[in-house]
């Protein structure tokens, strides 16, 4: 006869290489990346929550394994993608000496995380909403206990996300104000952009096409020209583009823009528990 633990035993590896506690919009983006790369294959993912039935779901959202508390402990290294208020929760569940872990966790830092893992084998990474579709810049930090093997694993993790930038953890909060809340700011962009095209006639549809392929067209531009070198390329002697610049200088758009970033990195300075002096 067939065991509850003997179906649950079955259900599940015994070891994955990573497994994946909490997977909302950026833990999955996370996931989705992994697989799209080729870095990892669903039989080496598996998904932790503390209700069995949200972790079914998403185990069965994601094509991987559902893994019970024990599983994540089994799991060769672990991803923390809750959000930062449900950590002190969480983390006696998959607290493990030793352990290989890393935490995509705004706010939380190294000292912190390593105190409530027992495992100073951390590394904390920042990705932004563009993981969703490979474009992300992810910022990583690490501590002098992460091993070798650790640091090239989650840079081949978060590389299937879009790029990766190594950052002193004592710039993550600015890394926050610029990465992390940047594509708020050039969807605002691209919103306003639409609405000017309205302005002058165009179709609302029409306009969201056309500013999205301009942004589309200046990131690619960008891969290998500086700002300034478009800007002057666009505004000819006398022209419409020149004439717009002016109009966007007596608007203060650059020190807006500017100030935006200063903004939210203060704000997630006093999220994080660091005070305004970043």
């Amino acid at each position: 006869m067939t065991s509850v633990a003997d179906t649950a035993e079955t259900r599940q590896p015994t070891t994955v290489r990573l497994a994946v506690v909490g997977a909302g919009r950026m833990g999955g983006a996370v996931i989705h990346g992994a697989l799209r790369s080729g870095e990892l294959r669903p039989a080496d993912l598996g998904v932790f929550h503390p209700e069995p039935e949200r972790r079914d779901a998403l185990a069965a959202q994601f094509g991987i394994a559902s893994l019970d508390d024990v599983g994540v402990h089994q799991a060769e290294r672990v991803l923390i993608a809750v959000k930062p208020q449900s950590f002190e929760r969480v983390a006696p569940l998959i607290a493990r000496r030793h352990a290989g872990f890393v935490s995509i966790m705004a706010g939380v830092t190294l000292a912190t995380l390593a105190k409530r893992l027992g495992s100073s084998r951390v590394v904390r990474a920042m990705p932004n909403l563009g993981a969703r579709v490979g474009a992300s810049a992810t910022a990583l930090a690490w501590t002098a206990e992460t091993s070798p093997a650790d640091l090239r694993f989650a840079r081949a993790l978060f590389d299937g996300c879009g790029s990766v930038f190594d950052v002193p953890e004592s710039l993550f909060d600015a890394f926050t104000g610029l990465s992390g809340s940047g594509p708020a700011f050039a969807a605002l962009v691209a919103e306003s952009l639409a609405d000017g095209g309205v302005r002058v006639g165009f179709h609302r549809d029409l306009a969201r096409d056309l500013a999205r392929q301009v942004l589309l067209a200046t990131a690619r531009l960008l891969e290998d020209t500086e700002p300034a070198a478009i800007k002057d390329e666009v505004a000819s002697p006398g022209g419409t583009a020149i004439a717009g610049v002016r109009t966007l200088e007596r608007h203060r758009l650059r020190f807006a823009l500017m100030d935006a970033i200063e903004a939210a990195t203060e704000r997630a300075s006093e999220l994080s528990g660091n005070g305004p002096g970043w």
